[in-house]
């Protein structure tokens, strides 16, 4: 999984990408021109203290880590915590990103953000 890091990636995102938001996340997308994605991750001192906005950023990651082999290539997404996020348990953080990207249109047409088998 490819990872967005410096503040002038995020900032093009922020400022000229779309985004899609549920509950507890907001997806911001934009195509990069690239052969793969890129992720990145937000979480605000809103959310808590420094433990708990890691939790929360390590949770969020695995979650991407996760459905990356579903989500589109050529895109730069950042994935943002909202308030609300550090009481949420894994599976509905999980959730609630599916949600997010699948509003985004950035699931694979065939994939939809299920697992198989499920």
């Amino acid at each position: 999984m490819e990872r967005l890091k410096s503040n002038t990636d995020f900032s093009r995102v922020y400022q000229k990408g779309k985004y899609s938001a549920d509950r507890l996340v907001v997806v911001h997308y934009l195509p990069n021109q690239l052969e793969f994605s890129r992720f990145g991750f937000s979480v605000s001192k809103k959310i808590g203290n420094s433990v708990t906005r890691n939790l929360v950023k390590r949770r969020l990651r695995s979650i991407v880590q996760k459905l990356a082999p579903q989500i589109r290539r050529g895109y730069d997404i950042v994935v943002s915590a909202r308030v609300g996020a550090q009481k949420a348990d894994f599976l509905s953080l999980e959730k609630s990103v599916r949600h997010a990207i699948f509003r985004a249109f950035l699931f694979l047409k065939e994939d939809r953000g299920h697992e198989r088998g499920n």
